[in-house]
């Protein structure tokens, strides 16, 4: 049996529509969401942080469903969940100065975010991997958790504790300071690897 062109059109744009829609039905997005500059994520959660010239929230896997928290409050973006599925959050957001992420949170830039100063703190097992265009920068990194750093600032001043981890291969400072209680590491060499100082 011929099928016409116009006929093989229509059934592949009713297929297309209707995989749109299956992905979109996952997806909450939360518009009353605004207006802050500080991002505060804890539990079983994954951020992903999109710098843009508006401000946006999308919540993904059923987001009314799984108990979690997104609200704004007084300029800090609360997002949390405890569930056994991680949420998926992608955070658009225009000026950004402090992000804190704790538990086994996971925050990923999707693009490289521009501050002039930020102030980036992880607790517990959380991890980070961030792209970072800044004049200032402050972290302290305490626990186990995990920083990976890249791009570049003027001036950088790190905090280290417990057995947490810091990679700043891909990352360049004009002027670094450390403050450690770290066992493993205290500083970094040229090439942005900590060096083993021991206790």
């Amino acid at each position: 049996m011929k099928m016409s062109i116009k006929s093989l059109i229509a059934i592949v744009l009713t297929t297309l529509t209707i995989s749109t829609a299956a992905v979109a039905s996952d997806v909450t997005v939360l518009s009353e969401v605004k207006n802050f500059n500080k991002i505060n994520v804890s539990g079983n959660v994954e951020v992903i942080l999109v710098q843009s010239n508006e401000e946006k929230v999308q919540v993904y896997n059923d987001y009314y469903k799984n108990n979690a928290l997104v609200q704004s409050k007084n300029g800090v973006l609360n997002i949390s969940s405890y569930e056994k599925e991680r949420l998926t959050v992608v955070v658009t957001f225009k000026n950004i100065e402090k992000l804190t992420a704790s538990d086994n949170a996971i925050v990923n830039s999707y693009n490289a975010l521009s501050a002039l100063g930020l102030e980036v703190n992880l607790k517990h097992q959380a991890v980070a991997n961030l792209n970072l265009n800044t004049i200032n920068l402050n972290t302290q990194v305490t626990g186990t958790s995990n920083l990976i750093l890249e791009g570049s600032t003027l001036s950088h001043q790190a905090n280290i504790f417990n057995v947490a981890s810091v990679n700043l291969n891909k990352f360049t400072a004009d002027n670094t300071s450390f403050a450690t209680k770290n066992t493993r590491v205290a500083k970094t060499n040229n090439d942005g690897e900590f060096n083993n100082l021991g206790k």
